[in-house]
């Protein structure tokens, strides 16, 4: 049998990146991967990073002319369903090859000292005697592989092969996802036949939950949509969106269908010996569902909890409880909050209602600006409640919108108040997440 002090299940961007920080803390490593090497990382070709993330997260910041970059812009509108009030964001994005990518980063997994066995697919757990995890086994090569391990990640994807096959009581949530719980993704990788319509930065259109953005030939561009549910039905909101969105003439080079955890992460993601991150654990943006450098966020806020834990030999529950409560009360608690107003928003307006918040400056530059921390003006805020008044008034929106309007910002308090007030310690943990249970039912799901 094969021991280790970690065993990683997947080598996607948050296993890898797990995998790097843990070895360089001096501890034996094993990342499985069931892909082969020429595999990994291939769900989409192209993904997104916020410049500013790099340095933040101690991440490779490729370049022009590196493998994995594909392009750079600064310029990001959100648009009205008719196009005619698109607001600007500056924020300055990479767009990177994700295949690439991932394997720089599995090269700097490995550089710290972890090992990775790709082709190697988790079947289920070990258990010592008191029915603790104790490690896994694997299928390798065809035949099975015990490892034995004092902590297992489950780092694999939205499949969440490790979470959804932890007993029922074990202390971390095991269910599946569902069709309502998924954004199912389909990217139109395209060529634009015009010059002039050739991409500066991304547009994205809430109403439609779709986006046009630039891709690695500087004469294409790909053009997105997410939908719950499923692929059916996403095609059928994108046949929708062309009928009004004024989008660029081009010729459909290929087309990718990808899908994508959009639902709350588990209230606790630790338990004894177990650990999980990433898509196996939601840890996606509320606003666009992306999750690699969220998930990150979290290995960042966990490692040294997981270090000290792996040191004393206290990989339990309790000792590394400390990891739910650094996690729900800040990034846990922010993505709670945009969930809730998110869901109650887009779910309550209508298209109509969408274009005269454009059109009257209730959504404002600055507002969205707001969501990457900038502080918002007064004076923005008593022009979008002019807009709210004006509204009513003349008949653009809907009483029965604003009121929705006014639930979502009151579950969106009061889940992110109860997110910041976690308990710091289990024994608190069935009245608050009953708690949590019934503002969730509140807020519902997106539509």
């Amino acid at each position: 049998m094969d021991r280790y002090d970690v065993v990683i299940i997947g080598a996607g961007s948050t296993g890898a990146y797990l995998a790097k920080h843990l070895a360089l803390r001096g501890h034996s490593v094993l990342v499985i991967e069931k892909l082969p090497k020429t595999k990994v990382g291939t769900k989409y070709d192209i993904f997104h990073i916020e410049a500013r993330e790099f340095e933040r997260l101690g991440i490779p910041r490729p370049v022009r002319g590196d493998a994995a970059w594909a392009f750079e812009f600064e310029k990001n509108y959100n648009a009205d369903p008719l196009t005619l009030y698109p607001k600007c964001q500056i924020n300055h994005i990479v767009g990177l090859h994700m295949h690439e990518y991932t394997l720089l980063l599995n090269a700097e997994a490995e550089a710290a000292g972890a090992k990775i066995l790709y082709s190697c697919e988790f079947e289920d757990f070990l258990y010592d005697e008191q029915g603790k995890i104790c490690g896994v086994t694997a299928k390798y090569r065809g035949r099975e592989k015990q490892i034995e391990a004092r902590l297992t990640a489950d780092c694999s994807g939205m499949a969440a092969v490790g979470r959804t096959r932890l007993p029922a009581d074990y202390g971390v949530e095991n269910a599946p996802l569902t069709d309502e719980d998924i954004f199912y993704v389909i990217l139109r990788y395209v060529t634009l036949a015009d010059p002039k319509d050739y991409l500066e930065g991304s547009t994205f259109w809430a109403y439609y939950k779709s986006w046009i953005a630039p891709c690695a030939d500087p004469h294409g561009a790909i053009i997105g949509i997410g939908a719950c549910h499923s692929f059916d039905y996403a095609e059928s909101v994108y046949a929708e969106m062309e009928k009004t969105v004024p989008l660029p003439p081009y010729t459909l080079e290929k087309t990718e269908r990808g899908r994508t955890p959009y639902t709350r992460s588990p209230y606790s993601m630790v338990a004894d010996g177990f650990f999980v991150s990433g898509d196996a654990g939601s840890l996606t943006k509320s606003v666009n569902g992306e999750g690699v450098t969220s998930s990150m966020v979290q290995v960042q806020l966990s490692v040294n909890t997981l270090d000290r834990a792996l040191k004393l030999n206290k990989t339990t529950r309790d000792y590394m409880w400390e990891i739910n409560k650094k996690y729900n009360a800040s990034q846990g608690a922010e993505f709670a909050m945009l969930r809730a107003l998110l869901v109650g928003v887009v779910n309550a307006a209508g298209f109509d209602e969408f274009q005269y918040a454009f059109e009257s400056g209730i959504i404002s530059d600055e507002l969205l600006n707001a969501m990457n921390g900038a502080p918002v003006p007064a004076k923005t805020i008593l022009t979008a409640l002019k807009g709210f008044v004006c509204g009513v008034a003349n008949k653009r929106l809907r009483v029965s919108t604003l009121k929705a309007a006014g639930r979502a910002l009151k579950n969106a308090v009061e889940i992110s108040s109860l997110y910041k007030k976690f308990p710091s310690a289990p024994a608190g943990y069935a009245a608050w997440a009953a708690k949590a249970d019934a503002v969730y039912e509140r807020i519902g799901k997106i539509r």
